[in-house]
C-alpha cells in the first residue's frame, strides 16, 4: 500500500508524458538537388515523385536521416540531405529579368519556384493566379502584414498567369475592345510579366476587388505605393511613363525585383526600362 501511495504522489508531481509526440507543423523549405520522394523512409521503397532543384516544399524532420515532405495533402519521405530550410532564392538573372513588349518569354516558361500565396486572394487558392515565385511570395507577405499593422488590408487579385491563360485573356480583350485598347492594358502572350511569377495585381475591398486607377486615392493604395519598394516591389507601370513602358498607368501592378533595386528605382523615379538602361 505504501508503494502505491508513493506512485500516486509521483504521478501527481510528474504528469505522464505521452510517448507519441505531437507532429510538428511543416516548415517551408526547398530542394537543393534533384530529389526523389518515397512512400516509405527507405531507398528500397518505390519512388513516388521526383522534384527538381529549388522546388519549394513543406516538410518536417522524420528521423536523423529522413524528412517528411507534404504535397497536396500527401506525405512522402526523402533523405534530409536533399532539403534546405527557408525560402528558395531566385537567381539574380531571374529576379531582374526584363519582360516588356520587346522582351518576351517562351511559351513553355514556368518558374520552378511557384508557391501558393499566403495572403488573402481574390481567386480561390488552387487557381494558378494565386501562385508566385517563393521569394516574391514571401516578400509580398511581409508587405501585406506591414499594411495590416497600419490598418490597411490588401488582396492579391492576379499573380502568376501561364502563357495559355495570357493568350486567352489577350484574345478576349482584342475581341471585346479591339487591338488598340488591348495593347495599352494587356500583354501579348509570352510578353506578360505575370508569366515570370514575379508580378501581382493588388486590390482592396474599397475597389470591390477590381482594378481601377483610382486605387491610388484610397488609403490602401496610397500606403502600398509609398511602401512597396521597402519590400522589393516596384510599381511597374507608373503615371507619366506610358511612352517608356508602353502601357497605361496601373497603380495596382507590382513587380518584385529586390529591395536594393526597387529602392534605387523609387529614389531615381525610374521605370524598370530606365533602370536597365543605367545598370
Amino acid at each position: 500500500m505504501k508503494l502505491i501511495r508513493v506512485l500516486l504522489v509521483l504521478m501527481l508531481i510528474f504528469p505522464v508524458i505521452s510517448t507519441s509526440a505531437a507532429t510538428p507543423s511543416p516548415q517551408p523549405g526547398y530542394t537543393i538537388k534533384t530529389t526523389k520522394l518515397y512512400w516509405r523512409a527507405m531507398q528500397a521503397s518505390p519512388v513516388a515523385k521526383t522534384l527538381s532543384t529549388n522546388t519549394p516544399v513543406r516538410y518536417t524532420m522524420y528521423n536523423r536521416s529522413w524528412s517528411n515532405v507534404y504535397i497536396d495533402g500527401t506525405r512522402y519521405y526523402t533523405p534530409s540531405s536533399n532539403l534546405k530550410a527557408g525560402i528558395a532564392k531566385l537567381a539574380p538573372a531571374e529576379r531582374i529579368r526584363l519582360v516588356n513588349k520587346q522582351h518576351g518569354l517562351s511559351s513553355t516558361y514556368r518558374s520552378r519556384q511557384l508557391v501558393t500565396l499566403t495572403i488573402p486572394t481574390v481567386y480561390t487558392k488552387g487557381s494558378e493566379r494565386t501562385l508566385m515565385a517563393a521569394e516574391a511570395a514571401h516578400a509580398l507577405a511581409l508587405l501585406y502584414y506591414a499594411g495590416r499593422k497600419e490598418g490597411h488590408t490588401l488582396y492579391a487579385l492576379s499573380a502568376y498567369r501561364s502563357y495559355a491563360t495570357q493568350k486567352s485573356l489577350y484574345t478576349y480583350w482584342v475581341n471585346t475592345r479591339g487591338t488598340a485598347y488591348a495593347s495599352k492594358y494587356v500583354a501579348r502572350p509570352g510578353y506578360s510579366e505575370h508569366q515570370t511569377g514575379l508580378a501581382v495585381d493588388m486590390t482592396s475591398a474599397r475597389m470591390q476587388m477590381g482594378l481601377y486607377a483610382s486605387f491610388d486615392q484610397t488609403p490602401e493604395g496610397k500606403w502600398m505605393l509609398q511602401q512597396a519598394h521597402r519590400y522589393g516591389f516596384i510599381v511597374r507601370y507608373p503615371k507619366g511613363k506610358e511612352k517608356i513602358t508602353g502601357y497605361n498607368y496601373e497603380p495596382w501592378h507590382l513587380r518584385y525585383v529586390g529591395v536594393k533595386e526597387a529602392t534605387t528605382m523609387k529614389q531615381q523615379n525610374w521605370t524598370f526600362e530606365e533602370w536597365w538602361a543605367e545598370r
